[in-house]
């Protein structure tokens, strides 16, 4: 099985996309997408998304989602192989929200509501279970109790023997991130009752927005999960796919018992790297994964990057020379 990720793009900062037809050319059997598909608080508006009215909001927000889904390298990836999205600050509102605590603003709900409504509709869109709305009236938009995206688990089966998926675990990393929590009790109990249920040799793949531990700014660092994720990391075999940062990256993080949780980062596939200004980013990364290994690359301009690959024996979970 070969999944590529990657993460951050934007249509109206990179219109040309020619990162989706790298990543097609590889014919990957997965592309999980971990965050900021769109930017909902770029620099092309007079108007701050935060003040707008709930309908203007909304108006603006399904815009730069269409204008993505109809980039045609973008369409071409997205009809060509099972693709697969969570969302990070950008889509969910704006850079960073969780600090200003935009959650817990009443002031705030309308947008919330309308950002839920959008990208649950882009999700939709991107597994093939409807497409997305072409009018902003229409009826999927305006469920006054539209639910977060939340977490879900896919397995994921296409060129692995029978019975041997791997388990691929979408989390929703701002719907209930509040003070020091990230994920939010009842979606932690969710994904260890789902890693609880799975054969004891499995492989958990976690996608997130943030990166795991070690690099500056927002991480599950500064949240209490990360000891919960690693108290897991300790029985389960998990490797995390991760965005945000507008750049390629890996990390292990060291368990209490002597195992590691990996934490593969690739991010900026269509943007800058300061999201308008600087240089461009075409960053996506790609695991090889069959019954005894998993192997991961990071590629740049679809060529292989700085960053040398790895590859994890599955049976010890250990990195091979």
């Amino acid at each position: 099985m070969k999944i590529a990720f990657t993460s951050c793009f934007s249509a109206t900062v990179f219109p040309q996309q020619p990162v989706w037809r790298q990543i097609l050319a590889l014919k990957p059997d997965a592309l999980v997408l971990t965050g900021d598909s769109i930017y909902i608080d770029e620099l092309t508006n007079p108007t701050h998304p935060k003040v707008m009215g709930d309908f203007e909001f909304l108006q603006f927000v399904a815009a730069k989602y269409r204008r993505q889904l109809a980039q045609p390298d973008f369409a071409a990836l997205i009809t060509a192989v099972p693709t697969y999205a969570i969302w990070d600050d950008h889509d969910f509102l704006w850079n960073e929200c969780y600090e200003e605590k935009a959650i817990q603003k009443k002031t705030y709900a309308g947008l919330i509501r309308a950002s839920r409504a959008l990208f649950n509709a882009y999700c939709a869109h991107l597994e093939e279970r409807a497409t997305f709305p072409v009018n902003d009236s229409d009826a999927r938009l305006w469920n006054a109790n539209e639910p977060a995206p939340g977490y879900r688990e896919v397995k994921l089966t296409k060129g692995l023997p029978s019975g041997a998926p791997v388990h691929l675990h979408l989390v929703d990393g701002r719907s209930w991130r509040v003070n020091r929590t990230l994920l939010g009790s009842a979606q932690r109990g969710e994904i260890e009752t789902a890693m609880a249920a799975a054969p004891a040799d499995a492989l958990h793949l976690v996608a997130s927005g943030s990166v795991i531990e070690a690099h500056k700014g927002d991480q599950w660092g500064n949240f209490e999960d990360l000891a919960w994720l690693r108290a897991l990391a300790d029985k389960y075999s998990i490797a995390c796919l991760s965005g945000d940062i507008h750049a390629n990256d890996f990390h292990r993080i060291p368990t209490d018992k002597g195992r590691m949780l990996y934490d593969f980062t690739a991010s900026g596939a269509a943007i800058r790297r300061a999201i308008w200004a600087g240089t461009q980013c075409q960053n996506f990364g790609l695991l090889d994964i069959d019954a005894t290994t998993l192997r991961g690359q990071w590629l740049r301009f679809g060529f292989p990057g700085a960053l040398a690959p790895v590859t994890i024996d599955r049976s010890s979970w250990q990195m091979r020379p």
